[in-house]
């Protein structure tokens, strides 16, 4: 499950290694290692293919003929469950009934030194077209740019959490220190948090990054972290800390699993690349309408110990996988890729977390990163549709949850957002466009990647004198106005308007009838908390 650990580096450094690590290779005569000890029922290791530098084998399904003169396809994935769509593929056979031969580069695979691909060299691989997709969250890829999203694979709906000690909201993470694996998906949510609540990474708290989530899960047990951020299962061992969620991907849906497809594989062999979409798809479909024998098939890959999926325990070790993962089937991809600017907009907010911790993040329009193509074009093929779930039908990316079972006033208090003075046009509740901007900013990338986190917006007006001048209820309407004011323009740029509590509140006993303008300018403001409910 580490997935996302992207650390840019310039691209002439990222071809250093590469050049440096062919050399050593070179002259040294080992290549990948000890040989991987092949699966008796599937999963052997292919011939060395023919692109340089050469990471790491490449593993084909057993049995096959690659005589049959079946073009091949090389992916690259870590070990989490959404991704073995690929092993079940290999298995299946439905690689070659679409017309290729799928070879796998599985990160990490058993221990084998070289599956332990560096995040700068995965990126070369799949940037310089020797691999032709590579399964990662968007999140990292808006780092390394090394490929193009030709389709979405997850959200996280509850696999990544963020486990505290005495600490209540988001707010009170200011001087703590905060721990996580170094460079992965745990990071990017430390700085997305820390971004919502306004807290430089810098100056604010103390970053404690480790090697990896246990590490950091041992570093919070030890008493020397307030707050730990990381995966199932190794997050749960925070609780012998004393540690206790604070908040999950379940709420806070900002981690999208994609597939990255290289550039070279889509300008120069196309129908190869629309070959493997539709493989994929009609993979997804057998897995929803056979799990059982999806299961299976996962199972009989081989490398048990990699995948977590047994062949006496298959169905239970994926449905673990998958509990907690969203899937995008087909219907998903295609309500994101018909109008991509729901997923645009979460690469965008993904560039600014990370600009926001003083990493430098490339400026290529963001519309680059994604072609939509192999997904309309699988979505116009009939024999890919399939109503039947996936194990987590929650996928939320462009579309509106059902919140009506919800109770926002049931809730607690996640944290208090820090923008809480907008400016309004003169004696009234519309906003100017320095407050819209604000707003932008501040509240619209919370709302629009979450699930099950409401705002209550509180609005205060000043009571200005002399006594008599204005009576209470009428402070009370105008300020809960200016709270309506800023709930209308969220609703306008697409957050659901069952998400909002607007409520007022009155300035305190001792500023109601004031003449006092600095007096009068402390209750002037819209106060925003955020309210989680648990889902």
């Amino acid at each position: 499950m580490n997935r996302g650990r992207i650390v840019l580096f310039f691209f002439i450094i990222l071809v250093a290694i590469i050049v440096i690590a062919a050399s050593i290779v070179s002259n040294s005569g080992v290549l990948s290692g000890p040989t991987p000890v092949p699966s008796p029922t599937v999963a052997v290791l292919a011939p060395r293919p023919t692109q340089a530098p050469v990471l790491a084998e490449p593993i084909f399904a057993s049995g096959i003929n690659r005589s049959d003169g079946l073009p091949v396809y090389i992916c690259g994935a870590d070990s989490f469950g959404s991704y073995f769509v690929l092993q079940q593929m290999q298995v299946a056979g439905i690689d070659v009934a679409n017309g290729f031969h799928l070879g796998i580069v599985p990160f990490g695979l058993d221990g084998i030194e070289s599956y332990n691909i560096s995040e700068e060299a995965r990126g070369a691989a799949l940037q310089s077209g020797q691999w032709d997709c590579m399964l990662l969250t968007a999140n990292s890829l808006v780092l390394s740019n090394a490929g193009v999203i030709t389709a979405l694979v997850d959200e996280s709906a509850g696999a990544d959490q963020l486990w505290v000690r005495n600490i209540a909201t988001i707010n009170d993470l200011r001087g703590k220190q905060i721990t996580f694996s170094r460079g992965s998906v745990g990071e990017f949510i430390v700085l997305f948090v820390l971004n919502v609540a306004r807290l430089n990474p810098r100056t604010d708290v103390m970053l404690l990054p480790a090697d990896s989530v246990s590490d950091a899960v041992t570093i919070f047990n030890r008493g020397q972290a307030d707050a730990v951020s990381g995966w199932e299962p190794d997050i749960y061992g925070a609780a012998q800390g004393g540690g206790t969620p604070l908040l999950s991907s379940e709420q806070l849906r900002i981690v999208i699993d994609v597939i990255a497809t290289s550039r070279n594989a889509i300008e120069n062999k196309r129908d190869l690349v629309q070959a493997f979409h539709n493989a994929w798809f009609q993979t997804l479909k057998a897995q929803t309408e056979s799990y059982d024998e999806a299961a299976g098939q996962i199972a009989a890959w081989g490398h048990n110990d990699w995948t977590f999926v047994y062949p006496e325990t298959a169905t239970a070790d994926l449905n673990a996988w998958l509990g907690t993962v969203a899937q995008a089937d087909l219907s998903d991809n295609l309500n994101v890729m018909r109008d991509p600017g729901a997923l645009e907009q979460r690469l965008e907010i993904a560039r600014r977390v990370w600009a926001a911790s003083g990493i430098e993040v490339p400026g290529n329009p963001i519309t680059e990163m994604i072609d939509s193509r192999f997904v309309l074009e699988a979505g116009a093929r009939p024999e890919l549709q399939t109503s039947a779930p996936v194990v987590n039908n929650t996928f939320l990316l462009g579309a509106r949850p059902d919140l009506t079972s919800i109770a926002p006033d049931e809730g607690e208090t996640l944290g208090i957002l820090p923008c809480r003075r907008f400016t309004f046009l003169p004696e009234s509740a519309e906003l100017t466009l320095e407050s819209r901007r604000i707003l932008d900013e501040c509240v619209i990338p919370i709302m629009s990647t979450s699930i099950g986190i409401f705002l209550r917006v509180t609005g205060s007006s000043a009571w200005p004198g002399p006594e008599g001048t204005f009576t209470e209820d009428e402070i009370f309407d105008f300020g809960k106005a200016r709270a309506q004011a800023v709930v209308d323009y969220l609703i306008s740029q697409g957050v659901d308007q069952a998400r909002f509590v607007v409520d007022a509140t009155l300035p305190p006993m001792e500023r109601r009838n004031t003449e006092d303008p600095d007096l009068q300018a402390l209750d002037r403001f819209v106060e925003m908390s955020l309210i989680t409910t648990g889902r």
